[in-house]
């Protein structure tokens, strides 16, 4: 299921993904957290659409094209984040770039978030 090709994916900090939202440029929020780290929590980044690193595919279309793509998660060295941005990038997505830091870094940051539907 692995393509030998190796994608490469940026990271980006929380402040530049501020400064993105700033200006006003379109950015998606994927939650690429364990089952255990999003059942766990109340929260979420912004707007952020729940995606499981190994479901991807089955997300696309809640995915919409033209936006940045910020997938996060609380792994270490944000593993999951990565797995997703590196699924997108063989889908043809071209702007994702996994959040440095994750969901821990982005509060830390003291980046908005949001209580997650019921």
């Amino acid at each position: 299921m692995h393509d030998s090709q190796q994608i490469q994916v940026g990271r980006v900090t929380p402040h530049e993904v501020e400064a993105r939202i700033d200006r006003d440029e379109p950015i998606l929020f994927i939650d690429a957290r364990n089952e255990k780290e999003w059942t766990e929590s109340n929260l979420k980044l912004p707007g952020a659409v729940r995606v499981e690193a190994g479901r991807v595919r089955d997300h696309l279309h809640e995915i919409p094209p033209g936006r940045g793509i910020v997938p996060y998660c609380t792994c270490p060295n944000q593993e999951a984040s990565l797995r997703v941005a590196e699924e997108l990038r063989r889908r043809g997505f071209t702007d994702v770039q996994a959040l440095e830091g994750g969901f821990d870094g982005w509060k830390r940051a003291g980046g908005t978030l949001e209580q997650k539907p019921a």
